[in-house]
């Protein structure tokens, strides 16, 4: 039987780990210097070098892989009994002459409390030619007396370049070729493991070959497509029930569970959150060109206050999900409620259809009815009207919706920053923005502060600057009110622009 290629290319020198850096300098220096501890703790994620690292220094002492290094699988052998043989075995077998005997225990954090206090006495003065080395991927686990026993060293994921250089190496090596973007997938989903990358690098080559696709990669994984999430993406704008339900039929065709999909959808809409909301994270960075042009495609289809509905619906979804006897059922209803706002009754979903019915939201559907509809003479008329208001963004490229005025918010103040003085900029950060109607902007002063409810009512500076501002970056003229918010508590930041006048010697904005 062929040998898998984890095990294959597992490395054997402290040189060929890779992207452990700080453990390997480490645990280098020490053996250049002969100056080993008795015992170590490697804690980090799976398939990162833990036990590869324990392997290498047994066989940097000399050890006789047969006779001198002795590996125990502590999920397995986790009680008292288990504990005591091998503490038996530490004190009674000896290793070969003049050698180091080292003892590489996984999983360390799955031995019972009294294995652990078992073995303890061992841990902290074994005989002078034992070295313990144990493993973990949840050192919170591990006995506080168990770790001050030990040398900690902490293991990082691993970079995906690092990754996909390995896989290339792998590939080159084996005659097994894919693309930069499926090698690029591969490293993403491994989430820092090169033994996982490795495993999905091979079974993907075996399963499609050279003419790989990311999508077939998608298959193997048990998430949905880059095609299939841009149907979901067209039906959300059209409303089309129909195709969103024929993406879940054929997924179930291919074997795709219910969690799978949930969780698929889960990934594609949070990081559409991140694109709408921190377009220069990094983590945007690693996606596949596809992936990411589809991503910034749906941003434009969907606005913030659409996108936060979705995640609330996904977040209650996976809620409810494990717990559920017809968990299709429940994935299917949770996506007639995305597609169809109608048919969902919370808070979120009831406040998007009554924004939807005054015009607060401009989707698709406005633009199918003035399309299919025949306009009226007084429609003619007021489109001619239009032009005539349009001087004031003339330079804008595009159109938004107000439904995207919270993501556009931080970036308005900070236009607004350069052209007021510190101290009138201090009141638009005391206030709480929301939309109202379709156009308007509704500054809200909580009814304590009633100071800065009379300044901005006076200052013309602030709400005109706050108009050509918002026309200028998402293309809409908007109308600008200030109102108090009878219910909410001031405070402390709040309740120290009161004084204000008598802090900095305010005169009259107006």
């Amino acid at each position: 039987m062929q040998q898998a290629l984890y095990r294959k290319y597992r490395p054997e020198k402290l040189t060929e780990l890779v992207g452990q850096e700080e453990a390997v300098s480490l645990i280098s220096k020490q053996i250049e210097k002969d100056s080993l501890g008795h015992a170590y703790l490697f804690s980090g994620p799976r398939g990162v070098g833990k036990t590869s690292l324990a392997r290498i220094i047994a066989t940097q002492l000399g050890c006789d892989p047969v006779f001198d290094i002795t590996e125990i699988d502590a999920a397995s052998n986790n009680k008292v009994d288990d504990i005591r043989d091998m503490n038996e075995s530490v004190n009674f077998i000896a290793s070969s002459p003049g050698k180091k005997r080292v003892y590489i225990l996984d999983e360390v954090h799955m031995l019972s409390n009294a294995a652990s206090n078992a073995f303890l006495k061992t841990l902290e003065e074994p005989p002078e030619h034992i070295i313990f080395i144990l493993a973990t991927t949840e050192p919170e686990r591990v006995l506080e007396t168990v770790k001050s026993r030990t040398t900690h060293i902490v293991f990082k994921k691993i970079p995906e370049e690092e990754i996909v250089k390995t896989l290339q190496k792998i590939g080159k090596k084996e005659k097994m070729k894919l693309s930069v973007e499926v090698l690029s997938t591969i490293a993403s989903f491994s989430d820092g493991s090169l033994r996982d990358g490795i495993n999905l690098f091979e079974q993907t080559y075996n399963t499609f070959g050279t003419k790989s696709t990311v999508d077939d990669l998608y298959g193997i994984l048990g998430k949905l497509s880059t095609k299939e999430f841009e149907i979901i993406v067209n039906s959300i704008e059209t409303q089309d029930t129909g195709s969103v339900l024929g993406v879940l039929r054929d997924a179930y065709q291919k074997g795709l569970q219910p969690n799978d999909i949930v969780n698929s959808i889960s990934e594609f809409f949070r990081n559409m959150f991140y694109l709408k909301y921190l377009a220069g994270d990094s983590k945007l960075e690693s996606l596949t060109p596809t992936l990411k042009k589809l991503l910034e495609d749906a941003d434009k289809k969907i606005n913030a206050k659409q996108l936060i509905r979705i995640l609330d619906l996904i977040d209650e979804l996976n809620h409810n999900l494990s717990n559920s006897t017809s968990q299709h059922l429940k994935l299917e209803l949770f996506l007639m409620k995305v597609i169809r706002p109608e048919l969902g009754s919370d808070i979120k979903t009831v406040s998007y259809r009554v924004d939807l019915l005054e015009g607060k939201i401009s989707n698709s559907e406005t633009t199918i009815k003035q399309i299919n509809s025949k306009p009226h003479n007084e429609d003619t008329a007021v489109a001619k009207e239009v032009p005539k208001k349009t001087d004031i963004r003339k330079n804008v490229q595009k159109k938004e919706s107000l439904g995207n005025f919270d993501v556009y918010w931080p970036k308005i103040l900070e236009e607004m920053k350069k052209e007021l003085s510190p101290r009138k900029f201090s009141y638009l950060t005391a206030v709480r923005s929301e939309v109202e109607e379709e156009d308007t902007i509704n500054l809200i002063v909580d009814k304590e502060n009633e100071f800065l409810f009379e300044q901005l009512k006076k200052s013309q500076e602030i709400t005109e600057l706050l108009k050509s501002t918002t026309a200028k970056m998402m293309g809409l003229e908007v109308v600008v009110k200030v109102s108090l918010n009878p219910n909410a508590r001031v405070s402390d930041e709040e309740k120290g622009l009161s004084v204000a006048q008598e802090i900095f010697d305010v005169e009259d904005l107006s």
